[in-house]
């Protein structure tokens, strides 16, 4: 299962497609077959009751008359009935009793007393009096073999498998043309978020294919390359720029206040590329966590197909029972919702980080229940937490509705944990991150983030909001991602942000900002 599981997603497609089938039309054929052969049996046993009745009223005038040969006769015409196993006519007078057997010799008794065991699955018999004037004057007993009903099962179950064996080719080929627009656009989103993370070209591109969720997906990611792209250029002009007026030391104070200007610019470029470029790292731990339930569906459906066919075998061998087919159905109840849960949960994953993606990119007020958006952002963030043994809790009211900037929160949050990540814990240390939030009765919203990390020195703790701040450059820090925080608290939020740290206690983070955000000037 392991080797199954590091399959390509197209793969596992395919076979959970050609699986799926194959169970529901075995389970349907199961029914089919064990309906016909239950209703074919009743069929049977009616007709022989009818057939006895029939032969019990034809030999009244024979037992009256005690005319054997004529009660010979009657029975004798069952030959040209093969599946006839015997007939016999008595009237419990030992002189009068007549047997006809199918290559039997019919001068054996009939076997009334042990009729009862041998009743099964191969031979029905029946029993009917022949009656005159209300006097019971002797019985007719019938027996017969399910060779008939036995041959007709068999050219069913063939039918069957030829049905099943052609539906899996036609599932199979459908979900060959079906998965190239389902699956090879996500692979290439896939491959091209890889890509972008490694190299940090910012020029590369995702195909783009269909206009569905997956393609809306695909084109928001070139945007957001795009926008990226655009500002990494902005940003290297700038720097170019800056670097030319640092030189030219001799030059007037006009162009001395002009590069202060343009450097104001580029920091400001630079902070909105540092939050764009957050996202394509999201991108790739993603599409690898939607792996998981995917995997695990794909296991349940494998259970699945095995039961499956050990019930068939049973079937076939005529050995399965009715408790049996009680367990299958209950584990394939149990499989099913396996299946619907993980597939559910692969396409909340998405969802997820599809709002968030598009939320970070915009800045578009709106109106959210700020319990479920923080659930919303730390699953997007779920790839990068996995990685370490910290635990993260929420405490918000639920019914905590808010009418504000979803994008600024989603970053702020982002921010705070990769901060705590980056410089709170050493490497294998596990901590607490905790997030409190409530509403004050000043209609603002009190935002707390803590964690249980090494803390911050007091000298370090004073500038730990300002630009290019950080303590550790050499290992790619930037010194943004704070400063970051602090504007986007401020000056799009509306609120205020605090830090108190001391060392070794971890640090806190308190954001207060209004519920109702005021509407920006169109």
């Amino acid at each position: 299962m392991q080797a199954f599981a590091n399959q390509s997603i197209r793969k596992k497609f395919l076979v959970l497609l050609l699986l799926s089938s194959a169970i529901g039309l075995s389970v349907a054929a199961a029914g089919l077959i064990s309906y016909a052969f239950s209703s074919g049996r009743a069929g049977a046993e009616r007709d022989l009751r009818t057939l006895a009745q029939v032969l019990a009223d034809n030999s009244t005038a024979a037992l009256v008359f005690q005319d054997r040969e004529t009660a010979r006769g009657i029975l004798e015409a069952l030959r040209a009935k093969p599946e006839v196993e015997f007939a016999c006519l008595y009237t419990g007078v030992s002189d009068f009793e007549l047997y006809v057997a199918q290559g039997k010799d019919t001068r054996a008794h009939c076997p009334v007393q042990s009729l009862p065991q041998m009743q099964g699955a191969d031979l029905l018999w029946a029993r009917a009096d022949v009656v005159l004037d209300g006097e019971r004057l002797g019985a007719l007993i019938l027996a017969q073999n399910l060779s008939v009903l036995t041959s007709t099962l068999k050219a069913q179950v063939q039918l069957t498998v030829l049905v099943l064996g052609a539906s899996l080719v036609l599932s199979f080929l459908i979900g060959w043309w079906l998965q190239r627009d389902l699956i090879r656009p996500l692979l290439n989103l896939t491959q091209t978020a890889r890509q972008v993370t490694e190299s940090r070209d910012y020029s590369l591109r995702a195909p783009e294919a269909s206009r569905d969720e997956v393609g809306q997906l695909v084109g928001d990611f070139n945007t957001m390359l795009s926008e990226i792209e655009r500002q990494s250029a902005e940003i290297r002009r700038a720097r170019d720029a800056l670097a030319q007026q640092v030189e030219d030391k001799s030059r007037a104070n006009a162009e001395l206040e002009s590069a202060l200007q343009q450097l104001r610019v580029a920091q400001e470029q630079l902070v909105q590329s540092e939050k764009l470029a957050s996202l394509g790292g999201l991108v790739a731990g993603v599409a690898h966590e939607i792996n998981t339930p995917v995997g695990v569906a794909v296991t349940a459906a494998s259970t699945l197909d095995d039961e499956s066919r050990r019930l068939h075998r049973a079937f076939v061998d005529g050995a399965m029972k009715r408790s049996d087919l009680e367990s299958f159905m209950a584990m394939a109840g149990e499989s099913s919702e396996i299946i619907l849960k993980n597939l559910a949960r692969a396409a909340d994953l998405i969802q997820s980080f599809k709002r968030v993606a598009v939320d970070q990119s915009s800045e578009e007020q709106r109106r959210f229940s700020l319990h479920a958006y923080l659930d919303e952002v730390l699953m997007s963030l779920r790839p990068q937490l996995k990685k370490t043994q910290h635990a993260v809790s929420v405490n918000c009211p639920d019914d905590l509705f808010i009418d504000s900037y979803p994008g600024a929160i989603a970053q702020i949050v982002t921010n705070l944990v990769g901060n705590s990540l980056v410089h709170a814990f050493e490497e294998g240390q596990a901590g607490e991150l905790a997030f409190e939030i409530s509403l004050q009765s000043d209609g603002r919203v009190h935002l707390c983030y803590r964690d249980d990390g090494k803390g911050v020195a007091a000298d370090q703790l004073q500038r730990i909001f300002d630009p290019f701040f950080t303590t550790r450059r050499g290992s790619g820090g930037s010194g943004l991602g704070l400063h970051i925080v602090y504007n986007l608290a401020t000056q799009v939020l509306g609120g205020e942000i605090s830090v108190s740290s001391k060392p070794g206690q971890g640090i806190q983070f308190d954001l207060r900002f209004p519920a109702q955000a005021r509407r920006k000037a169109a």
